[in-house]
């Protein structure tokens, strides 16, 4: 298995949480060896991304705009942010992570009301308890 970095920028990631990419941006992920096709498929791994942000969404500048997936096609739209401060852009990123880590995101209403698949949740729930 391949070993992905747990630091990024000089900022230690939370428990669980590696640097999968840093084409295009940077994304994070949460325990890629729990997703790894078998116990979970590829398609559920928990990330953050931080991509550059059309100009004009941080007022008009180049910024960074940071998504929060509970799942590949589920975005956590309450948690998306967008930054014209790199440094800024990397603690949200952490503080995101860490709250996820600390059980303190309710990984329900990331999806849209019906959506809500009830069976993973609480696997990934249990995966993030230990």
């Amino acid at each position: 298995m391949t070993e992905h970095p747990t630091t990024y920028d000089g900022r230690e990631l939370p428990d669980g949480w590696v640097v999968w990419s840093e084409e295009d941006g940077v994304v994070l992920c949460y325990r890629p060896e729990v997703f790894d096709g078998d116990s979970y498929p590829r398609a559920c791994l928990p990330t953050l991304t931080v991509s550059e942000a059309d100009v004009g969404t941080v007022g008009g500048q180049e910024g960074w705009r940071v998504t929060f997936y509970v799942e590949a096609d589920v975005p956590a739209r309450n948690l998306e942010s967008v930054f014209v401060d790199y440094d800024e852009t990397l603690d949200y990123v952490v503080e995101v992570a860490s709250r996820f880590v600390d059980g303190e995101l309710d990984l329900r209403d990331m999806y849209a009301e019906g959506d809500v698949r009830e069976e993973y949740v609480e696997r990934l729930e249990r995966e993030i308890e230990g």
